[in-house]
């Protein structure tokens, strides 16, 4: 049997801020490279400190941190820093799952600016007096994001407008186009319906071109909504059947 260690800890970056009249010059070595993880909430943690190694108070100060793209053109995000322990300088900025989402995978940089008086200041965060620092956004938690793709209804049996129209008098049903899952376990469906009234069967199949099955099959009655499911298990081709005599199917995407 093996044990693996692992650490539960708040990532705290020593900055500096120049401030009074003192002619010590105290700097970070370096700027410890920061983290976050997509799928997750995220707490960076800064104290702030002056030339003396002495904390500064940051007692009502709203600090703003940035997230700024490797090559500097883009802010990708800002959000102001939440006083811990403003007397002793300490600060943390919350970035949570949804903040960062849609961000790739990515090299990026941090900054701090404070107000004091009339002025913004940087905040240093190196020897050298850098106001930038090196930030990692990681897909450590959760795997790459995968877009979805929109699913359509192929040509010569296109799904008609019944919305406004009234209602056919039998059910008439259309299927998708086929999705390959490529072996993936689960798999996400939404559809936008407008007065649909009818059976949406999600089926699967081991061949792309037979052999249906249904794996489950929802009824609606007049329903002007956006709804998603979730199709767990292994069923290499998938396909959506809209039998319905009245309403409107959009916007079909699986993921």
């Amino acid at each position: 049997m093996y044990a693996t260690s692992v650490f539960l800890y708040t990532q705290r970056q020593i900055v500096v801020l120049l401030t009074g009249y003192s002619v010590r010059k105290y700097m970070p070595v370096y700027a410890k490279p920061l983290t976050l993880h997509k799928g997750v909430d995220n707490q960076l943690q800064f104290q702030f400190l002056n030339q003396e190694q002495k904390p500064v108070d940051i007692t009502g100060k709203e600090i703003s941190f940035r997230i700024i793209n490797y090559n500097g053109s883009q802010v990708l995000l800002r959000k102001a820093l939440t006083p811990q322990l403003p007397l002793t300088g300490i600060a943390s900025v919350y970035i949570s799952p949804a903040e960062i989402e849609d961000f790739p995978a990515q090299q990026a940089h941090y900054s701090l600016e404070i107000p004091i008086g009339a002025f913004d200041f940087p905040v240093f965060v190196d020897q050298n007096a850098g106001a930038r620092g090196d930030l990692n956004i990681v897909n450590s938690i959760l795997p790459a994001f995968v877009p979805s793709e929109t699913i359509t209804i192929p040509t010569g049996q296109e799904f008609p407008n019944l919305h406004g129209n009234g209602p056919l008098s039998n059910a008439v049903t259309y299927f998708t186009s086929v999705i390959n899952t490529s072996d993936n376990p689960v798999l996400t469906i939404q559809a936008h319906y407008t007065e649909y009234e009818g059976d949406v069967t999600i089926e699967g199949s081991s061949i792309v071109d037979g052999d249906w099955y249904p794996i489950t099959t929802t009824a609606y009655s007049n329903v002007t909504d956006t709804f998603g499911y979730s199709i767990r298990g292994f069923h290499p081709y998938v396909r959506v059947a809209f039998t319905s005599n009245t309403g409107a199917v959009t916007n079909i995407l699986a993921r």
